[in-house]
């Protein structure tokens, strides 16, 4: 593992989407539609420019180098409503490409919501009536699933019903793995490719493997005449016990050429797992270990090794322990300004870090957990509102579940213009002068009075 991609930028994103298109969807008649993340978190920033810009630049730079007679079409979800689950639109349905209007269409798109992309892509698949024709989807997300719907079950549905459908999916700056898991599983149960565009080595692997056409499946073997054969011999190496929001390795022993998931279920509830891990073959023998996040919840839980036939091939107990967690933020910080609040956990946590109005379930602003290099979590950084009052910063685990939280009072500030009263006509710089506490951001403006659209601005910097 070399350097970290921190912006994979408009410039990758095309190429990305174009070469895992290589070899599936070659004839210009074939159906492609494009599902784009316009949740809230998109309007994260990546190298000072935010997640929903790099989209928008990257489909524009894309389609202007499809022709014009390939079918595509265009869903988005997120974008219009805050909190709703059903807020997913064919804002273009599937037709031959006008690279122009997909490009200004998708400049007005501006992220709000939720993150349904289990129902948005159900949603282009039966706009493209997968159960008749040849079908592909190419979903961007910056994160997992939000509204109570397991894309690892979508993909294996849409493959049994399809008469060819497939979905690549692209991680667009997700970090956990664990919110990797259910994108990379809707892919693969499709016959698509997860491409998780964050590491450098992984990501020019993924991109050697997207340049080539999949190869044919092998004909299957002939049923067998005799009784069910016995299950393989099959181990879990996991650890009896581990804190509560972490992620676990559990390592796999059994003979080459199984496949399946690693699920995580709470003692005696084993009809609905919490978490699971892919099973993959070690390029040495053997498989690579299963990583699964574990829940905020305390007690007795179980492993089980399933296979894709849902045959319990070994199974483990684990007991998930309490742990102390705790963030350190000011009591206090002027408003509209940058503060850093510091996570102290065990490692191996994951998450973000939100800052809500008191009393109120719609987040404001966020930062990342991330691991420090050397021990511990970089603090996470945290834009705070204009508007003065009390508020409560809480660290969210992958699963929205609250591992610590704190109170904060955003406090009245002092801010102003230094402008002059006039300047002459044709005056090509205006100096301004802000007065304000320090970590303030954002532009100064200038517009007609009355007028909506500004006519130049400045950076503050």
């Amino acid at each position: 593992m070399s350097k970290l991609i921190h912006n994979p930028g408009p410039l990758i994103l095309p190429a990305l989407i174009s070469l895992l298109l290589a070899g599936t969807v070659q004839a210009e008649s074939e159906q492609t539609m494009l599902v784009l993340d316009a949740s809230g978190s998109m309007w994260g920033q990546l190298d000072g420019k935010t997640k929903i810009e790099i989209a928008r630049e990257a489909l524009g730079q894309l389609v202007d180098d499809w022709p014009a007679g390939r079918e595509v079409g265009l869903v988005a979800y997120g974008h219009r409503n805050k909190g709703d689950c059903n807020d997913i639109e064919t804002i273009l349905p599937v037709g031959p490409l006008d690279a122009a209007q997909l490009k200004k269409t998708v400049q007005g798109i501006n992220p709000k919501g939720k993150t349904p992309l289990s129902a948005a892509v159900r949603q282009a698949a039966e706009a493209m009536k997968y159960t008749e024709e040849k079908a592909t989807v190419v979903l961007l997300s910056d994160g997992r699933e939000t509204c109570d719907m397991d894309p690892c079950a979508l993909g294996a549905e849409l493959e049994k019903l399809g008469v060819d459908f497939t979905a690549h999916v692209i991680g667009f700056d997700v970090a956990s793995s664990a919110d990797q898991a259910g994108l990379r599983c809707l892919a693969e149960n499709t016959g698509g490719r997860f491409i998780p565009a964050a590491n450098a080595e992984e990501l020019n692997a993924a991109l050697e493997q997207t340049a080539k056409a999949p190869e044919p499946a092998p004909a299957p073997e002939p049923e067998p005449v005799s009784g069910p054969e016995p299950l393989p011999q099959a181990e879990l190496e996991a650890p009896a016990e581990a804190i509560k929001g972490t992620q676990i390795k559990v390592g796999l022993k059994a003979e080459d050429g199984l496949d399946g998931y690693v699920y995580l279920y709470a003692k005696g509830k084993e009809d609905q797992y919490i978490s699971y891990g892919n099973v993959r073959a070690a390029r040495t023998g053997g498989y690579q270990p299963a990583e699964l996040r574990l829940p905020a919840d305390t007690g007795e839980f179980t492993l089980k090794w399933l296979s894709s036939k849902k045959e319990v091939l070994a199974e483990a107990p684990l007991t998930i322990t309490e742990a102390e967690i705790s963030l350190e933020a000011p009591e206090s910080a002027p408003r509209g300004t940058l503060i850093e609040v510091g996570l102290n956990a065990p490692d191996g946590l994951d998450g973000y870090v939100y800052l809500y109005a008191q009393g109120r379930d719609q987040y404001i602003s966020y930062g990342n957990v991330r691991a420090d290099r050397i021990k511990g979590y970089q603090p996470a950084s945290l834009r705070l509102p204009a508007t003065p009052g009390e508020y409560t910063v809480k660290w969210l685990s992958g699963k929205d579940e609250v591992l610590a939280e704190t109170p904060l009072t955003i406090a009245d500030a002092d801010i102003n213009l230094q402008v002059p009263a006039q300047v002459e006509t044709g005056t090509e710089n205006l100096a301004v002068g802000l007065n304000g506490p320090d970590g303030l951001d954002g532009y100064v403006y200038l517009y007609a009075r009355g007028r909506d659209k500004y006519i130049s601005y400045g950076n503050v910097r």
